[in-house]
This record gives C-alpha cells, structure tokens and sequence, in this order.
C-alpha cells in the first residue's frame, strides 16, 4: 500500500469515527419490551451457510497445472463437505426457531460442463437453495424464497479426476415461511458497486469477488417495515465501508422500521480499527445493534469453524453474523446458534454460527 493509500485509509478512519460519535451521542439503545405492551413480533434469523470450500488456492495459482490442480481440490473439498447432510442440521434449526424471515448468505449452486468450453456451464452439480428448502419441507415448515440475488459468479476448469469445467455461482437468498402473519409487498436486490477484483496469475485474467444485498417491504399486522439481508466483503476494509455506504445509501434508505441482517465480516469486536469501519458507518446512519441491549456480558461470537468445519466450539473469536435496527423495534430476545449438532461424519452445518431474534414492531 503506497503512501497516499496510506493517508487516505487514516483519513476515513478519522472521518467515521468522527461522524459514528457525533451521531451515538444522540442515540440511546431500547431496553427490550414488555411482554405485555401492545407490539406485534417478528422472527428473523441470519445464516451464512457455507459455500464448502476455500477459492485461495485457485487464486494464488501460478501455472496451469497448479490451477487446475486447486480447482479440482476445492470441487473435491465441497464434496466432502456434504451439503444434503448440512442442510439437515440447518433445517431443524430453522424448524426449532420458525423465523418469518430468513436471511441467507452463501448459497451455493454449483454447475458444471465441457472442461475448455467458453460457454457457461449450465449443468447443475448441487443447488443448495433447492436442498435446504427440501430439508425443510422434510421437517414440516416450507419456506418459499421471497427474492435471490446472485452474488460472485465464478468458472474455471477442474483437473483430475473431475476434467470438467465447475462454476460456482453464490447468492443471498430471503425466505419467508408459509403460513407467518408477514406479508411481503415487495422486493428488492442488487450486487455491490465496489467490489474486489482478483488477477488470476495461472490465467493473467481477472475475476470480481462480487457481494450483494436482498431487501423485502413487509407488513406485520398492518405495522409496515423493510428487511434486509447481506453479506459484505471480507478481505478488503475499504471496499467493505464502501458496501455500508451503499446500503445506508440504498435500501437502508426508508422512512420505514429497517431490520438488518447478514454475514457482514465487521463488528464490534475486531482487532484492526479498519475491521471495524463498515460496523461503525451503519451505527453512524441510525443502526443498532441488538445482541449488546440483550446480551452484556456475552461477545455473542459466531465465526470461525473452520473450512473443514471441524473445529472446537470455543475457537469462535469474533462476532461478524448481526442484526441491526433502526426505527420503531425493539428487540425481545435473541440467540447465536450452530453447535447444538453435527452431521455423521462430526462436521457443523456451517463455518458460521446462525443468529435468530425476536423483535417487537411499535
């Protein structure tokens, strides 16, 4: 990072914390509701579920061999990362929670066909979406995806003993359950405008790591409000603070209650300041945090298990999976999920913990 990189990320650190005290001077985080006061509740829950593997290898390659080589590893290591047997453990979470709103990030589809071929491949390998919502209505609670919105949409060849090509589209994808008293009137959905654009060195082509966001207008007993489901970038602090901007400046942009949710790689507990950038923009633009009114003593960690997803339940180390506010809701109650179970062969449903809240409209 040269010089004038240097001072410019310094100069937006100063800048948000800046505008985050100015403006959480003002604010005061509700203490939770009566029980008994005239309020109608949602249930939301946020759930990065994994996409099964790590793109580093594919990235870093610096010949042909060596990417095609990575490319077959990571189709391999989703493999063996047994969605169908993840997405159980997903569904009866979500079965013991009943959200009305689901938010979910990394939702593979994996596809596949004629290794060399510049066409996209369109032969479907594994659809996580069409999985979990079939573990779903195997537990008795079907879920009907509300909007879907394509994040990265990556293609390249797998060498042996796969010889084909593999693309990996992920998606943030909102259900609603069947039968909830929310009603949706209507949605929204977009990929990020800033976003991390990677030089493949075995290719000399580029490829953008896109991220996005998926929105619903709802009402709940005639209560209107606006939810919101995301997941930011995790790597670059800069191009993530530049994602917060854009969805306080987008559909975080309303007049009604917002509900926030989604894997958003920041918080309030991260070593660098410049981790913290993108939490501390949305406390700036009104959000509130929910888990601290709830939840004092308890940091609330949801990441990380690992890409084997095999590690002890007390490696979690910070807390990046949030539900934020703003507006006229009150959080009830809420809980960070996901190590309750594992599938037969000892791994979690996801590298991610799940968190789910129940939140008053007023």
């Amino acid at each position: 990072m040269g010089r004038t990189s240097r001072f410019t990320q310094h100069r937006l650190v100063r800048l948000v914390t800046a505008l985050v005290l100015a403006v959480t001077g003002t604010i005061s985080l509700a203490a939770p509701a009566s029980a008994h006061g005239r309020t109608r509740d949602v249930r939301v829950l946020t759930r990065n579920v994994f996409f099964g593997g790590d793109l580093g290898p594919s990235v870093a390659a610096q010949n042909l061999p060596e990417f095609l080589q990575a490319n077959a590893a990571l189709v391999e290591h989703a493999d063996r990362m047994d969605f169908p047997a993840r997405a159980r453990l997903l569904a009866a979470e979500i079965r013991e929670r009943r959200p009305d709103l689901v938010g979910l990030q990394e939702v593979a589809l994996w596809r596949t066909g004629p290794i060399f071929d510049p066409r996209p491949a369109t032969t479907v390998r594994a659809d996580y979406l069409a999985i979990l919502q079939a573990a779903l209505a195997a537990t008795g609670q079907r879920y009907r995806v509300a909007v879907s919105q394509d994040e990265a949409d990556l293609e390249a060849p797998a060498g042996d003993p796969f010889r084909f090509d593999v693309r990996l589209t992920l998606r943030d994808v909102i259900l609603v359950r069947q039968g909830s008293p929310v009603r949706v009137t209507g949605t929204a959905q977009a990929q990020f405008q800033h976003n991390v654009v990677v030089t493949i060195p075995a290719t000399g082509t580029t490829a953008t790591l896109a991220f996005a966001w998926t929105a619903v207008d709802a009402t709940l007993d005639r209560r209107p409000f606006r939810f919101v489901n995301t997941h930011l970038e995790a790597v670059d602090p800069i191009v993530r603070l530049r994602q917060a901007v854009e969805l306080a400046e987008g559909p975080l942009r309303t007049v009604r209650p917002v509900i926030l949710v989604g894997d958003l790689n920041t918080g309030p507990d991260q070593e660098a300041l410049d981790d913290r950038l993108a939490y501390l923009v949305l406390l700036a633009f009104g959000l509130r945090d929910t888990w601290p009114v709830l939840h004092r003593r308890d940091p609330g960690y949801t990441v990380d298990l690992g890409v084997d997803l095999d590690q002890p339940a007390d490696s979690l180390e910070h807390r990046v999976d949030l539900i934020l506010v703003r507006g006229r809701v009150t959080p009830l109650c809420s809980e960070v999920f996901g190590t309750e179970r594992r599938t037969p062969d000892g791994r979690w449903a996801s590298d991610h913990l799940g968190h789910a809240a129940t939140l008053a409209l007023r």
